[in-house]
């Protein structure tokens, strides 16, 4: 069903109208969908390169012998501690306090999962090894 139609009288008035509303919401939400794809394509690729960014400077420091302020600054953003508490009311003494580091360029890293994605990853690398 074509405008065509609706000028030659092959498509009643009130469908034309109606085909028209939906082709422009139709419109109207590809462009919206098309502009929030754009932005996450925008952030991976931040991300990519900060993630870079981040390797070069561990790829620097590999073979460091002593950790300095400046190395320090180079890799953490802000260092934060959470307040004391206590997990046995018995042992009032014995204080816990949560630390969380966010590193340039990456944010906070779980180590014990990146640990477990490094594991991962290293045993499907063995297991392809002895399958070749």
């Amino acid at each position: 069903m074509l405008p065509e139609d609706n000028i030659s009288g092959k498509l009643p008035g009130d469908w034309s109208i109606k085909l028209s509303c939906d082709y422009e919401q139709e419109q109207t939400q590809l462009k919206t969908i098309v502009e929030t794809l754009g932005r996450e394509v925008k952030q991976r690729e931040q991300k990519k390169t900060n993630v870079g960014k981040f390797i070069s400077a561990v790829k620097k420091y590999m073979d460091m012998t002593r950790l300095d302020a400046t190395i320090l600054r180079e890799f953490m953003e802000q260092i934060g501690a959470s307040d004391t508490y206590t997990t046995d009311e018995q042992q009032k003494r014995v204080k816990i306090r949560g630390i969380e580091i966010l590193y340039n360029f990456i944010g906070a890293l779980d180590f014990e999962e990146a640990r477990e994605e490094s594991q991962t990853a290293q045993n499907q690398n063995n297991a392809r090894a002895g399958t070749a």
